[in-house]
């Protein structure tokens, strides 16, 4: 079996996605639990912070898909460019 080794390493990091967002969300809480703790101001930075880890993970995997689409888009008409 012929493994692409080159490409081993992106397709195992692009099953990531889920967790990443979930752990986002997961850790921020906790961190706004700690703080709300501390602050007497709970659940407002628990919220707040849930909210915010998980749109900015929800972000980074749009954008790093967005970003791999347009390279492999590039890839295909150079491809395509060079076979013609």
């Amino acid at each position: 079996m012929d493994v692409d080794k080159p490409h081993l390493g992106r397709d195992i990091g692009q099953g990531t996605g889920g967790y990443e967002i979930v752990l986002s969300g997961v850790l921020f809480s906790l961190a706004g639990l700690w703080l709300d703790r501390r602050l007497g101001t709970i659940p407002l930075l628990t919220i707040g912070l849930t909210v915010v880890g998980f749109v900015g993970a929800v972000l980074n995997v749009y954008y790093r898909y967005k970003r791999d689409i347009e390279r492999l888009d590039a890839e295909d008409a150079a491809r395509r460019n060079g076979g013609s």
